[in-house]
């Protein structure tokens, strides 16, 4: 899989029409759910500055604001900022929500700039992890949280045949009879498959300087919510 970020950028752009309507349907709306319970493991105060990486079309940073944030979003697709700036000024929430075009592994903010920082279904899209990492580290303020919300791979059979199935087969072909776009749809599926075990992320975390605070899986293993704070 080639993760450039020229290429990931491309790639959104091209889905950025259908994004959220796929995102309903291939996760049956429980994705709304995990994404609140996010928004609620960072415990956002009114005023806090909040970094959402990989922000796509907004949702989880329109959450966010509405707990009193104000929230920078960045990501790489053009057209995904978008539909994120739309949105918020649709909810009228654009005064508290910014969009930034860049790239999460060299990002233009000073050092200890976030009180808070999340991704949604963003880190597995990273082309190096350590680096990733390394940045959110440097922009959060000391102690600040960093809330991960991300597919994997359920351990339990038969749960796991079922899911692997459906992830390898029905979302690629869901994926393009309304996008138009396989490719897009595959790599979604290929992504989450070679995508680190959350024991194994959790590691990575702790030896980029963040302490584990929370670790949870999410019905039945389909998604992991990480909760870590910055030492």
């Amino acid at each position: 899989m080639n993760k450039k970020p020229s290429i990931i950028g491309r790639m959104f752009d091209a889905i950025a029409p259908t994004y959220d309507t796929l995102n309903t349907i291939l996760s049956f709306s429980i994705d709304k759910v995990w994404r609140k319970a996010a928004i609620k493991s960072l415990v956002i105060r009114p005023g806090d500055l909040v970094l959402d990486v990989a922000t796509g079309t907004g949702d989880l940073a329109l959450l966010a604001t509405s707990r009193g944030g104000w929230v920078i979003g960045i990501d790489l697709s053009r057209q995904m900022l978008l539909h994120a700036s739309s949105k918020a000024r649709e909810q009228s929430l654009d005064t508290q929500y910014a969009v930034v075009q860049a790239d999460a592994l060299s990002m233009p903010f000073r050092n200890d700039t976030f009180n808070s920082a999340m991704v949604a279904f963003g880190i597995r899209n990273m082309e190096n992890m350590d680096v990733f990492l390394t940045e959110i580290h440097r922009v959060l303020n000391p102690h600040g949280r960093f809330s991960i919300l991300e597919f994997s791979v359920p351990e339990g059979l038969p749960f796991r045949w079922i899911y692997l199935a459906y992830l390898t087969y029905v979302i690629p072909c869901i994926g393009y009879l309304i996008s138009g776009n396989y490719d897009a749809y595959r790599y979604l599926s290929d992504s989450v498959m070679k995508f680190p075990t959350p024991k194994t992320l959790e590691g990575i975390m702790e030896k980029q300087g963040f302490r584990i605070i929370r670790s949870r899986a999410l019905l039945g293993g389909i998604s992991h919510l990480y909760l870590v704070e910055k030492q």
